[in-house]
């Protein structure tokens, strides 16, 4: 969260789009036809002066939105209402950032609105934290017209209720070193199959001093669960993990025995870095480091990566990036070849704010035309919507186009309530796998007993 030869062109003729990108701000954020944004609500006679709060943890993020609460505020303005934002800053990691608003529901003391990843919302949501926005939803006519099917389907709670808005797409996908394979006359065609993707890292393998040449999210220290990572390889085994008919986790399926046999493989074969993935913030040493000195050739990542990752001003820069890196879409055990799509972020609302319509209209105002193109555009997110391409600065960032055009037929699972439990139990059956401790049919049973035995019997099923 993939990509065909036609996005690589794209992308290789497009190392200044990120320098044309950073123009300065606009002086009314517009929509995609080019018209200012609006706010939905009639303006208050008495304009009575508003506050909300916006709680926001990365700083690129932060940034961005310094430039557009301003244009917000004027646009409030205009329509004869007195609302203003307040920005809270907190850059923190992501866990950290999810007990401080965890500690914050609980309080009563949350912020209006904030955003952050799908995985959290179904127990936000259950707990009660969130403000429902079905109906607020249903009236926008943007939400039914343009933003992207697959991502308003996975807003859908198991109430039928929607508590969030993607914050931007996301598009995870594998990135290979293009500029090596070709150096090493190993083909660079689209791998279809798991044996057509272990044989070519058994090629990598041969030429790159017999080191591990392929890294994603495996085992509890990285987060198993995490779509980045081994989601991929049970979607690539046509796996289902929770049954909605039942609403029901499934713990035992010969799908799921697939995925933990081409994960021995993996592992087996000396394909992943297995002493780096069980060791802590394994991302570090991999994608940050070796992938970037080109002594790992493929890495999973997302869209974000040519801007928030390898691009020239992210955590780990890599020189002539356009034509030294691309990508493939995930193999699968059939042999036919998929992308994993979802959303980066996603926005929510407190259920205690005091000001719902004001937030809302900010959430409105934060997913439309120029707005939503500088924030996507500020972490290298493909648009949730599908009338973004001709708005600048997004329509800068064709490889961020490209990718956006893949979501509609994207392979996606949705976060259900108890997925942080279920990927706890997966994440430590994979590291007994990557340990060598042990088998795959080993490693099957123990995830099937964590799981039941966290989510409890009643809430799991066995599948053929």
């Amino acid at each position: 969260m993939r990509r065909s030869g036609s996005l690589a062109f794209l992308i290789s003729v497009v190392v200044a789009a990120q320098a044309c990108s950073s123009g300065g701000t606009p002086s009314a954020p517009a929509s995609a036809s080019g018209s200012a944004a609006t706010t939905s609500a009639a303006p208050s006679a008495a304009a009575e002066p508003v506050t909300i709060t916006l709680l926001e943890h990365m700083q690129l993020q932060i940034d961005t939105e310094k430039k557009l609460i301003p244009l917000f505020e004027a646009a409030e303005a205009k329509a004869g209402k007195n609302v203003t934002v307040k920005l809270i800053e907190d850059v923190l990691p992501d866990d950290q950032f999810q007990t401080l608003l965890t500690t914050e529901f609980k309080a009563g003391t949350a912020p209006d609105i904030t955003s952050y990843i799908p995985a959290w919302v179904p127990d936000f949501a259950a707990a009660g934290y969130l403000l429902d926005l079905t109906g607020r939803l249903a009236a926008w006519p943007d939400w039914t017209q343009h933003f992207y099917s697959i991502l308003r389907d996975r807003t859908v709670e198991a109430d039928g209720k929607s508590y969030s808005v993607p914050r931007g797409g996301s598009v995870i996908q594998l990135f290979y070193r293009k500029d090596l394979l070709d150096k090493w006359g190993i083909s660079t065609a689209q791998p279809a199959s798991w044996q057509d993707f272990v044989d070519r890292m058994n090629q990598i393998k041969a030429k790159n001093g017999n080191n591990p040449p392929f890294v994603m999210p495996l085992g509890s220290q990285w987060g198993a669960y995490f779509d980045e990572g081994s989601i991929n390889v049970f979607s690539g085994a046509g796996a289902t993990l929770y049954d909605l008919s039942t609403k029901k986790w499934v713990v035992k399926s010969a799908a799921i025995s697939a995925a933990f046999g081409y994960m021995e493989t993996l592992i087996k074969d000396g394909l992943v870095p297995t002493q780096d993935l069980l060791s802590p913030n394994p991302w570090q040493p991999t994608k940050y480091v070796k992938f970037p000195a080109g002594d790992l050739q493929v890495s999973t990542s997302g869209a974000w990566a040519w801007v928030y990752d390898w691009g020239p001003n992210g955590a780990a820069p890599i020189p002539d990036l356009f034509n030294k890196v691309a990508t493939w879409e995930f193999p699968s055990q059939s042999g036919s070849p998929f992308v994993y799509a979802a959303e980066d972020w996603r926005w929510t609302i407190s259920a205690q704010t005091k000001h719902p319509d004001e937030v809302f209209d900010f959430l409105k105002f934060m997913e439309t035309g120029t707005a939503l193109a500088m924030d996507n555009t500020s972490v290298g997110d493909p648009a949730p919507r599908d009338d973004q391409q001709t708005v600048a600065p997004y329509s800068n960032y064709p490889y961020l186009i490209a990718a956006e055009k893949l979501i509609p037929s994207g392979k996606s699972f949705v976060p259900q309530l108890g997925a942080g439990k279920y990927g706890d139990a997966l994440g430590a059956a994979e590291d007994d796998l990557l340990s060598g401790k042990v088998t795959a049919d080993q490693a099957a049973a123990e995830f099937q007993a964590a799981a039941t035995q966290s989510l409890g019997a009643d809430q799991v099923e066995v599948a053929p």
